[in-house]
């Protein structure tokens, strides 16, 4: 089975082995666009980047999202349905990985803006509030990874701590709320020791791969 720990120092996932990592990817591969969504994932882990940035477009385009950072910039608030959320997180979390920090914020903030919106729409269902809610969790836990790697981690917190207490008052999976547990105490321990917290009981927590933490 293919599974990675997450890095207590940097906040990032790291395969526990690489070939079995890249046999899940072939597999996916052979299921076709079911399997796109997880795919994203692992290349990125893997650190094939630009094959997981290709894919991770091609996926929101077939979940109605825009076709590029310039048509997403420019869709409004409306412009982004619901089924192109979470492969516009997937975009956030490859380009972040890339170094790319500020067009990762911008995909981030698409969606925050388009999410508030699917939110407070005439007629918004449990399903859709629920859905809006786990959406906004991703959005504040990936702004927070983003901003934890540029040296900001007050800021870090704050969307960590957002993060935390969305889950934990949604009744979040367990490995989302461990996931923004072991993200919020490493940033703090960063904001109040300047330095990156070190490895420990509680940390390296092994996942399969997934949407976004």
């Amino acid at each position: 089975m293919a599974t990675y720990t997450i890095d207590p120092t940097s906040l990032r996932e790291r395969p526990d082995d690489v070939g079995a990592s890249w046999a899940r990817v072939e597999e996916l591969e052979e299921l076709g666009e079911r399997g796109d969504g997880e795919r994203v994932a692992w290349l990125r882990i893997l650190g094939a980047l630009r094959a997981a940035e290709d894919l991770a477009w091609d996926d929101v385009v077939r979940h109605g999202g825009p076709g590029g950072m310039a048509a997403l910039l420019a869709s409004g608030p409306g412009g982004v349905p619901v089924s192109a959320l979470r492969p516009l997180l997937r975009l956030a979390q490859v380009l972040h990985h890339a170094g790319r920090h500020v067009d990762a914020e911008r995909v981030l903030e698409q969606v925050r803006t388009a999410t508030v919106t699917h939110l407070h729409a005439p007629g918004a269902d449990e399903r859709l509030v629920r859905e809006c809610s786990a959406v906004m969790a991703f959005a504040d836990h990936g702004q927070g990874k983003v901003l934890f790697d540029a040296g900001r981690p007050a800021e870090a917190v704050s969307l960590f701590r957002a993060a935390l207490d969305r889950r934990l008052r949604d009744g979040a999976p367990e490995d989302q709320v461990e996931s923004s547990r072991l993200a919020l105490a490493a940033a703090t321990h960063a904001l109040q020791t300047g330095t990156p917290a070190a490895a420990g009981p509680g940390f390296g927590v092994r996942r399969t791969a997934s949407t976004g933490r």
